[in-house]
C-alpha cells in the first residue's frame, strides 16, 4: 500500500484529499503544520503540500523530505493567485504545482502516475 503524506491547514481540503486518496487504497497521513509534518517523513511514497501553512511555507517541508527521502515525488498545491515561481519549487524537489480548486480526477491521475514509479 502506497504511503501519501497530505500538509495542508485547511481541514476541508485535507478531508477531501484523503477520502480521495483512501477510497483508491492510499494509506494517508494528515498534517497540518509543518512541526506536525517534521514528525511524519518516514516511509513516504509521496507527499501533497500546501503552500501557505500557520507555521511557514510547503516548501520548507519540501525542503527537508528532498534531504532526507530524495526519491519522493512531492506536489505543492497553492490557492488561485497565489505565486510561487517555478524554479523555486522546482529546486525544492516539487514534481507538480497545482492550484486549488483541484480537479479530483487530475488529482489521482497525477498521484497514480507518480506512485507507480516509486519502487
Amino acid at each position: 500500500m502506497k504511503r501519501v503524506l497530505i500538509v495542508e491547514d485547511s481541514l476541508i481540503v485535507s478531508k477531501l484529499l484523503a477520502s480521495l486518496l483512501k477510497a483508491k487504497g492510499f494509506e494517508v497521513k494528515e498534517c497540518a503544520t509543518i512541526s506536525e509534518a517534521m514528525e511524519n517523513l518516514k516511509n513516504l511514497d509521496l507527499a501533497i503540500l500546501d503552500y501557505r501553512l500557520p507555521d511557514g511555507t510547503g516548501l520548507e517541508v519540501a525542503e527537508r523530505i528532498k534531504r532526507h527521502h530524495p526519491g519522493v515525488p512531492m506536489f505543492l498545491l497553492t490557492a488561485r493567485g497565489s505565486s510561487v515561481p517555478r524554479e523555486v519549487a522546482s529546486k525544492a524537489g516539487i514534481k507538480e504545482y497545482m492550484e486549488k480548486p483541484i480537479e479530483p480526477e487530475l488529482l489521482m491521475e497525477t498521484v497514480e502516475q507518480y506512485c507507480s514509479q516509486v519502487q
